[in-house]
């Protein structure tokens, strides 16, 4: 613990000398630099993470005012009637878009009525009882944002049952818009309908096809899927098991919750029309 580390006898060359001083600084500025490097690195990552919260809050805000443009537009879209011109359809174009509602066994030899000025026509006489033709948007709910949408196009061919006791309602409901009446007329006069028998109620087995690829029902669900409906006087959805978790039976809301007492099912199936395989539901 005594020793002493001596002196040397010759000094440290100066080519020695000057790189260990050369070091030296560099380790100062090594030390220097490393806390400012450090809090670069940190300010960096603060940045970073401010930028990127205002991104993720800016695309929540612009997700948001989208959804609620496009609620806005719906509700809005089609506040009244468009022109009698954007309902109408080429009556050959018409007729073949009815035809594909259902299985061409059955629509070759049915009813076809097309849309013209003043109501529906009878375009071609049917043999077998069946008639297939064209709904508008007018058939939709009264309370329906898209009530008055003029791409709605619904091909549909009903049996001889809903021939006699469905059709009368589409044909009321078209004669009563183009006669320019307001929903809240309409609805009364549909109501005085069914009061006086004017109006008939579903008979039994009234059914119709909706097998078409061709139709449009609505801007939310498009083309939807090929189906069968089935109506009948208001009945409660429960005795069809309508809605229930894997039931292929849907409650049509059609119907629901207007001056109608027709109580509406859908069941999807597997082909449209043309045989060819369709989406599942």
């Amino acid at each position: 613990m005594a020793w002493e580390v001596e002196s040397p006898e010759v000094g440290i060359p100066s080519a020695i000398n000057a790189a260990l001083g050369e070091c030296l600084q560099k380790r100062k500025a090594a030390k220097v630099s490393a806390p400012r490097l450090e809090n670069r690195v940190m300010r960096s990552r603060w940045v970073w993470a401010g930028a990127l919260a205002i991104v993720c809050v800016a695309v929540a805000l612009t997700l948001t005012l989208t959804s609620r443009n496009r609620n806005e537009d719906r509700s809005t879209a089609y506040p009244s009637m468009a022109s009698i011109e954007q309902y109408l359809m080429p009556a050959n174009a018409e007729i073949a878009m009815a035809r594909s509602a259902a299985p061409e066994a059955i629509s070759i030899d049915a009813k076809i009525l097309v849309l013209g000025w003043h109501g529906y026509e009878t375009a071609i006489e049917g043999r077998n009882g069946f008639v297939c033709m064209v709904e508008r948007s007018w058939i939709l709910p009264f309370n329906s944002a898209e009530f008055w949408n003029p791409k709605v196009r619904g091909p549909l061919c009903f049996n001889p049952a809903a021939a006699r006791s469905i059709l009368p309602l589409t044909i009321k409901r078209t004669e009563m818009v183009l006669a320019g009446l307001s929903k809240a007329q309409m609805i009364d006069r549909i109501k005085a309908g069914f009061d006086n028998k004017e109006l008939p109620a579903p008979e039994p087995g009234a059914m119709c096809y909706m097998m078409s690829r061709a139709g449009y029902l609505n801007d939310a669900v498009g083309h939807f899927v090929p189906h069968l409906m089935f109506y009948f006087p208001l009945t409660d959805k429960s005795s069809w098991g309508a809605d229930l978790p894997d039931s292929p039976v849907t409650l049509n809301p059609q119907f629901q919750g207007g001056p109608e007492p027709i109580t509406e099912f859908v069941i999807p199936v597997g082909k449209w029309s043309d045989g060819t395989a369709a989406p599942a539901m």
